[in-house]
């Protein structure tokens, strides 16, 4: 049995997948078109045995949106060793500064007309119409997620967000809830701002502050592994009920993808009722108790002291 299993997956992995094949599957899924604007998360190894490698995945896209279509990917770095980077007198370069988001990301940064945000850790790069101005003010807010940040131009301008072979746990668009809504109900950042230096993509040099996520506070946060993977499978699950959440294959990949305007909104509606991306299971159930005490038909107090008196004559 443990060998057949392994013919088949060795199957599956060597099936060789042309760049028609994957133009195919997001022609017939419907899920972009000429003119989009897409943020896109990315598992070369989850899509299989590409011919080209990243760079067919790239074409693809690009084919799909046609020069009339703006493409976005992660250009990532974990936060940590570039802050302790910096702390250390290292220049993080953002012309050459690698993309910590898988090898469709890194080979998407190097491509021609590609632009890259101002940002040392969370840049993010783009390609087509509307990738320079998308990209063009990353640094004119201390946070990551801030007002005219790529993330929220995402949001303005009405793009989608698709994940292939990846989860919903890479959706940026709830730290642009938790760091332009005021309402948010859980203070997540550190308090102290955290002066930096690096240069940027067109070679400045940027001297300004971040504000920076609480590491405790993110303890829970959806993107953890562990600690977060309830609440994953639990937004999955409702984005999915709720109709914002569209599934399709790519290549051999289980991908989704989301309309930015739509999966804000809902998440919004989630907060409001005190359910947000560091929400625990526990947390939840003790929401439901209380919305149940709330339903419950409250007990006429007159009429059951004169039934207990009646009773005790």
């Amino acid at each position: 049995m443990n060998r057949l299993r392994a013919r088949m997956r060795w199957k599956i992995v060597s099936r060789r997948i042309s760049e028609e094949s994957l133009r195919h599957d997001l022609v017939a899924s419907r899920v972009l078109g000429p003119g989009d604007l897409v943020m896109v998360h990315s598992s070369l190894s989850r899509i299989g045995n590409v011919i080209g490698g990243p760079e067919t995945v790239c074409r693809v896209l690009q084919s799909v949106l046609t020069d009339q279509g703006t493409l976005l990917m992660p250009s990532y770095h974990q936060p940590e060793p570039i802050l302790s980077m910096i702390q250390r007198g290292v220049v993080v370069d953002l012309r050459t500064a690698q993309s910590h988001m898988g090898s469709i990301t890194e080979t998407f940064r190097s491509l021609p007309g590609v632009e890259r945000s101002s940002h040392p850790f969370s840049s993010v790069c783009a390609w087509g119409r509307d990738g320079r101005e998308v990209t063009a003010n990353h640094s004119s807010s201390p946070y990551i997620c801030g007002p005219r940040s790529p993330f929220h131009e995402l949001l303005n301008r009405s793009g989608k967000y698709m994940g292939i072979g990846v989860d919903i746990r890479v959706i940026a668009l709830y730290h642009v809830l938790e760091e332009n809504w005021s309402e948010f109900p859980v203070k997540v950042h550190d308090p102290r701002p955290f002066p930096i230096q690096y240069v940027d993509a067109s070679g400045r040099v940027i001297k300004r502050d971040l504000v920076i996520f609480d590491p405790e506070v993110a303890r829970t946060r959806i993107d953890q592994q562990v600690k977060g993977a309830w609440i994953r499978q639990w937004l999955t699950h409702d984005m999915r009920e709720q109709g914002v959440l569209q599934e399709f294959k790519f290549g051999q990949a289980r991908s989704w993808i989301v309309d930015a305007r739509l999966f804000y909104e809902r998440l919004r509606e989630l907060a409001l009722q005190g359910i947000t991306i560091y929400t625990t299971r526990r947390e939840v159930k003790a929401l439901r108790r209380q919305e149940a005490l709330k339903r419950r038909p409250k007990r006429n107090g007159r009429r059951e002291r004169g039934m207990f008196e009646s009773a005790r004559n």
